[in-house]
C-alpha cells in the first residue's frame, strides 16, 4: 500500500514537472513573441508614430506579466513609458532593470530622467554624469538635464506657498480635461475635453483616445454648472480647442488643426447666449506653420500667440496689434529675452495690462515647460524685466503650461494629472496669498432704467489726462453683462452710450492704487426724454475755480454729440458744491461753473437758444456732506433735459 501511494505521488510531481515546464516552454515562446512584435513597433514608433509606441508598450506589459523576474522585459517596458505621456510610470520598471544587471548604456539617461521626473535630482545628477563618460556624444544632452535638475534643487529650496484644489466632476470627467480660460470675473471657464460625448463619436488613433471638443461651465452660487457643449458647430469633428478668452468673456480663441495649415487660430463672438460661427483671424497671424495659444489684452488692441515659424527657436511668441480695420497687423517676434532656442508656449497677458506669463523650456527651467513672468511695456513691445521662474510647486519637473491667472493675481486655473482626480487630467485652481494685482474690475449689468430690461450700448473708457480711448466695449445682448478692467496709474473716464437714452457717466480715479479692487455696478440708463437727468461725472474744474480742465473734454464732446444727433432736444446745466465754504460763495462758484459749460458747448456750435444754465452751491446735495468721498459726489454739473 505504502509503495503504491508513494508510487501515485511520484506520479503527480511528474505530471505537474511536465505541466509547468511546458507551460514555462510556451511562456517563453510566447514572451518572445511579444517581444519581437513590440520590438519591431518600437522601431515604427522612433520613425515618428506616437500610436506605435503605444501598441509596443501593450505587449511589452502582457511579456511582463508572463516573465515578471526578466530585468530586460522591465528595460523595455520602462524604455516605452518614456516614449510616451506616462513618463513617471517607467521608473519602477528602469530600477528594476538596473538591479537586474542590465548594462546598456541609455539605462543611466532613462532612469535619470525617471529620477529627475520625480524630483530626486541628485540622484538623478550622478547617473547623468556616468552617461556623459559613457556616451560623450550626449553630453549636452546630458548636461542640459543636469541644468534643469540643479534648477529644480534651488527652486524646492524656497517652496511657494500655494493652496490646489481640484474643480470638481461638474468640471472634470473621467476623460482628459485641460487647458481652461477664464473670464475676468472668473464665472465662466472655457476648456478642452476628450470625453465621449465628442463631436462626431470618433477616436485619434494617434493617441487612442477622443477627439478634442469645447466645453464651458458657468459658476453659480459658487459652484461650478454642468458643462455644455457650445453649440453652433463650434465643436467639428476633428481637434476643437480653446486657447483664449478676451477678459469679458464676449470673446473665445479657437485652434484647428489642418494638414496644410498644421494648425490656424480663429474667433468667436459671444452674441447674446450664442457663439458666433468661427472665422479665421486673419493671415497676417496664420501661416502654413503651426500657430496656437493666444491671449488677448483686455482692451482688446493687442494679442499674443505661439508660432513655430522662423524665428529664434522652435515655438516662439509673437504679438500683434489690431489695426483700425479690426484685422491684425504684421506680427513682432518678442525677442531673444523672451524667445529662446527651446520652446516657448501659451502667452497670457495679465488684465493688469503689463505682467506676461508664458512658458518656456528655457531660461531657468526645473524641466520640461516651465512658468515664467515678465514685465512688458505695450506701447514700445519692449521687455522691462528679465523672465522670472514662478517658483515651485507651481512648476515642477514636468511640463507646466496653459495656466491662466485670475484677475487680482492670487488664483491661476491649470490641468494636471495628479493622485485623486477623476480622469487622465483635470483642471484644477491653485491659490496664492503673496502676490497682488494693481487694477480695478468693474462689472455688472447695463439696464434700462424703467423696465429692468437689458440695453445693448457701448461702453467707452477714456485717458482723462490725455483724451486717448483706452478702449470701446460691448455688453452681452441678453444679459446686459459687462467687465471692464481699469490696471492702476490713470484717471478713467468710463461712458455709456445707446440709442434712445442719455449717455451715462462714470470717474475712477487710481493713480496710486497698490491693490486689486472689484466695482460690480449696475448701470442704470435714463431714457431720452423730459424731465431726464444725469450727471456728468467727467468733468472737472481747477480748485475754487470756474476754469474747465483739459480733463472734461471727453464728456463735454459726448454731450456735443448727444445735441447734435437730437436736434430738438434742449437741456438745464446746473452746477452744484459741497457744504465747505461761505454759501454765497458756492453759490457763484456753482453758477459760473455751469455757465462755462454753456460756453464750451456754444463754442461747438451748439444753438445758445438750446441752453440754460443755473447754480445751486450746496442747496441740492445728493449724499450727505459727511465724509470726502460724500463731498466729491455732490460736487458735480447735471443736466436736465427740459424740452
Amino acid at each position: 500500500m505504502f509503495t503504491q501511494y508513494r508510487l501515485k505521488v511520484i506520479l503527480v510531481l511528474l505530471l505537474l514537472f511536465f505541466h509547468f515546464n511546458i507551460n514555462a516552454q510556451n511562456n517563453k515562446k510566447e514572451v518572445r513573441r511579444l517581444s519581437d512584435e513590440a520590438a519591431n513597433f518600437f522601431r515604427i514608433g522612433k520613425s515618428g508614430d506616437q500610436e506605435a509606441f503605444i501598441k509596443a508598450l501593450n505587449l511589452f506589459l502582457i511579456a511582463d506579466s508572463l516573465q515578471p523576474d526578466d530585468p530586460e522585459i522591465s528595460y523595455s517596458v520602462g524604455l516605452c513609458y518614456n516614449h510616451t505621456d506616462q513618463k513617471l510610470k517607467a521608473l519602477p520598471y528602469l530600477e528594476k532593470a538596473k538591479t537586474g544587471g542590465v548594462k546598456y548604456p541609455d539605462l543611466d539617461y532613462y532612469l535619470a530622467v525617471s529620477y529627475h521626473l520625480a524630483h530626486r535630482f541628485q540622484e538623478a545628477i550622478v547617473l547623468l554624469n556616468t552617461y556623459k563618460k559613457n556616451v560623450p556624444s550626449d553630453k549636452q544632452i546630458a548636461d542640459r538635464l543636469i541644468s534643469n535638475c540643479e534648477n529644480g534643487i534651488e527652486l524646492v529650496k524656497t517652496p511657494k506657498e500655494v493652496k490646489i484644489t481640484n474643480l470638481g466632476p461638474n468640471v472634470n470627467s473621467k476623460f482628459p480635461d485641460y487647458h481652461p480660460s477664464i473670464s475676468a470675473d472668473e464665472s465662466t471657464i472655457i476648456y478642452i475635453s476628450r470625453r465621449d460625448s465628442t463631436t462626431g463619436g470618433q477616436i485619434d488613433i494617434q493617441d487612442n483616445k477622443f477627439f478634442e471638443d469645447i466645453y464651458i461651465s458657468n459658476k453659480v452660487n459658487g459652484e461650478w454648472t454642468k458643462p455644455q457643449d457650445l453649440g453652433n458647430g463650434i465643436n467639428t469633428a476633428s481637434h476643437d480647442g480653446s486657447v483664449g478668452l478676451s477678459a469679458d468673456g464676449q470673446e473665445l480663441f479657437i485652434y484647428r488643426w489642418s494638414k496644410e495649415n498644421h494648425g490656424d487660430l480663429f474667433v468667436s463672438d459671444l452674441m447674446g447666449t450664442e457663439w458666433s460661427a468661427p472665422r479665421n483671424i486673419g493671415s497676417n497671424i496664420n501661416t502654413k506653420a503651426w500657430e496656437s495659444d493666444m491671449s488677448i489684452t483686455p482692451d482688446k488692441k493687442i494679442i499674443f500667440f505661439t508660432s513655430d515659424r522662423a524665428g529664434e527657436g522652435g515655438r516662439d511668441i509673437y504679438m500683434a496689434r489690431k489695426l483700425p480695420n479690426g484685422e491684425y497687423a504684421k506680427p513682432i517676434n518678442l525677442g531673444p529675452k523672451i524667445n529662446t532656442k527651446f520652446d516657448e508656449d501659451a502667452p497670457f497677458i495679465h488684465p493688469d495690462g503689463k505682467t506676461l506669463y508664458f512658458s518656456s523650456k528655457g531660461h531657468k527651467s526645473m524641466g520640461g515647460y516651465d512658468i515664467f513672468s515678465c514685465t512688458i511695456n505695450l506701447e514700445t513691445a519692449t521687455i522691462l524685466t528679465e523672465p522670472v521662474n514662478v517658483g515651485y510647486p507651481i512648476n515642477t519637473a514636468d511640463d507646466d503650461v496653459f495656466f491662466v491667472w485670475s484677475a487680482d493675481n492670487k488664483r491661476a486655473y491649470f490641468a494636471s494629472e495628479r493622485e485623486g482626480g477623476y480622469g487622465e487630467k483635470d483642471i484644477y485652481m491653485l491659490e496664492r496669498a503673496d502676490v497682488e494685482a494693481a487694477l480695478v474690475v468693474l462689472k455688472g449689468k447695463i439696464l434700462n432704467c424703467n423696465l429692468n430690461n437689458p440695453v445693448t450700448g457701448k461702453i467707452t473708457v477714456t485717458d482723462n489726462t490725455t483724451q486717448q480711448v483706452i478702449g470701446i466695449y460691448t455688453p452681452n445682448s441678453s444679459t446686459g453683462n459687462y467687465i471692464v478692467i481699469l490696471p492702476a496709474g490713470k484717471n478713467y473716464g468710463v461712458s455709456v452710450e445707446a440709442p434712445g437714452y442719455v449717455f451715462y457717466s462714470k470717474n475712477i480715479d487710481i493713480p496710486f492704487l497698490e491693490h486689486y479692487q472689484e466695482i460690480d455696478d449696475q448701470i442704470c440708463m435714463e431714457q431720452l426724454k423730459k424731465g431726464t437727468k444725469i450727471v456728468l461725472r467727467n468733468v472737472f474744474f481747477d480748485v475754487d475755480k470756474a476754469t474747465l480742465r483739459k480733463e472734461s473734454e471727453a464728456e463735454l464732446e459726448r454731450l456735443v454729440e448727444l445735441l447734435n444727433n437730437n436736434k430738438s432736444i434742449k437741456i438745464l446745466i446746473s452746477g452744484h458744491t459741497d457744504s465747505d465754504g461761505n454759501d454765497d460763495h458756492n453759490l457763484r462758484l456753482s453758477d459760473a461753473r455751469a455757465k462755462a459749460v454753456v460756453d464750451y458747448l456754444i463754442s461747438k456750435s451748439i444753438a445758445g437758444s438750446r441752453l440754460t444754465s443755473k447754480g445751486f452751491g450746496e442747496t441740492k446735495p445728493i449724499m450727505a456732506n459727511d465724509t470726502p468721498e460724500n463731498k466729491q459726489m455732490n460736487r458735480r454739473t447735471e443736466i436736465e433735459i427740459i424740452e
